[in-house]
């Protein structure tokens, strides 16, 4: 339940994150949308009265348009439409009246238009840009009195729109990049949500695993110890009606399988455990030298050697002895148990900074990157007698001494283990 809760949680965020970003796409794409079909709006509106502007005035001035009543005429239509140019061009490209100051300000984007116009056409500029200004112009066919095209007719308006289109067009852009950074933010922090979700989902989980653990192994820890320790005191008893100095490994064997299931159900007693509330100053150098010297006689064995050193003066950290010494100890026995053909274990107190650094270094085969990810989580192990909560303990009791472990070469030949935890404050 907890599980497909999680993931739906999870769907919800992503689908939330997705129409709150589609959200302002659609919103960033609606307002150019608008933008573009009000701006070409405003100049169809534009050409079109420019247009019927100039074709009005060249129907008036047909037949006349190099009588000196023309300019009377022109310069009538020019201050009744308020227009900025009005000006006429002849066949030959010349501007008419000579000198006349109302000639388009852009001709290149006119001549168009007016190859249009003289072709018996009336034609449209694009709106084009001169100064501050941007400008639009219109042009009809002016007829002599044969009724054959002789010259073009002008208008030429002031877009003021265009000025205030923009300003609409800068505001669009600050929108769009605000919307930008909605966005990302928005994807940020729907990461964040579904990673603490995961988190969360993944805590609970664990939890209830630990929680049901926890109640298996209260109920059957007595039920197996028990028979152990009588499995043990027996083979003891059989060893020494032997006789002392018997060399059959069957007692060894028998005492050594006892000790290791009797280790194995501590373990799984030490998850429902509560912690111990007796904390204290604790030398980390010397625990490391104790449990050297515990685990010597298991290494030697095993053909290990295994040392410990320290920093002089090395800070105390606050914690409780009995649970770090059991996980240092969980540390050393994996560093020993990963060289079955002999080797060497170092454990390493040091401080750095704020914190004293333990290392527990060996000479194995190490551990790849994929067996990395997954050696803390319970039940996890390659070894074929293993629990798989060695790792998962000391974890557990470094990080509730607000530390953390890591390997700290995966991938490479012999693993080293660092517990970092904080120094006690003086």
């Amino acid at each position: 339940m907890r599980a497909s809760a999680g993931s739906h949680g999870r769907r919800f965020a992503f689908w939330a994150a997705a129409l709150a970003v589609a959200a302002i796409v659609v919103f960033n794409l609606q307002g150019w949308w608008a933008f573009t079909r009000m701006s070409r709006a405003l100049e169809a509106e534009l050409g079109a009265r420019l247009e019927a502007i100039a074709t009005t005035a060249s129907t008036a001035l047909a037949g006349s348009w190099q009588e000196p009543e023309a300019e009377r005429i022109l310069r009538a239509v020019r201050e009744d439409n308020e227009l900025l140019g009005l000006f006429i061009v002849d066949d030959d490209l010349r501007r008419w009246p000579a000198g006349d100051e109302t000639l388009p300000a852009a001709p290149e984007a006119d001549l168009p238009g007016l190859l249009s116009a003289l072709s018996g056409i009336p034609a449209r500029s694009p709106v084009y840009r001169s100064g501050r200004l941007y400008l639009k112009s219109a042009y009809a066919p002016l007829r002599d009195s044969t009724g054959a095209v002789s010259a073009a007719l002008g208008v030429e308006a002031d877009a003021r729109f265009f000025a205030t289109l923009a300003e609409m067009r800068g505001g669009l852009l600050l929108i769009n990049l605000l919307s930008l950074l909605a966005i990302v933010a928005v994807v940020l922090v729907s990461v964040s949500l579904v990673r603490h979700a995961l988190r969360v989902e993944q805590a609970a989980a664990r939890a209830n695993s630990l929680a049901l653990l926890g109640q298996m192994s209260a109920a059957v820890a007595h039920e197996v110890k028990n028979p152990l320790a009588i499995i043990r005191s027996t083979a003891e008893r059989i060893r020494k009606q032997y006789g002392r100095d018997s060399d059959d490994p069957k007692f060894r064997f028998i005492q050594d399988e006892v000790d290791r299931l009797a280790g194995v159900v501590s373990n799984y007693l030490g998850i429902s455990r509560p912690r111990s509330e007796s904390v204290g100053p604790v030398d980390l150098g010397e625990l490391a030298r104790e449990v050297a010297d515990r685990v010597a006689a298991e290494a030697e064995r095993s053909g290990v050697r295994i040392s410990a050193d320290s920093d002089e003066r090395l800070p105390t950290v606050t914690g409780n002895r009995d649970e770090l010494r059991q996980a240092l100890l969980n540390l050393a026995l994996n560093a020993v148990q990963a060289q079955a053909d002999g080797g060497r274990v170092e454990i390493a107190a040091r401080r750095d900074g704020h914190d004293v650094v333990l290392r527990v270094r060996d000479e194995g085969p190490g551990v790849d990157e994929r067996t990395a990810r997954r050696m803390f989580e319970p039940f996890f192990t390659t070894r074929e007698k293993g629990s798989g909560l060695g790792l998962f303990l000391v974890r557990r009791t470094v990080e509730a001494h607000g530390g953390r472990v890591e390997l700290a070469n995966p991938g490479a030949a012999g693993a080293e283990l660092v517990v970092r935890l904080p120094a006690a404050r003086m």
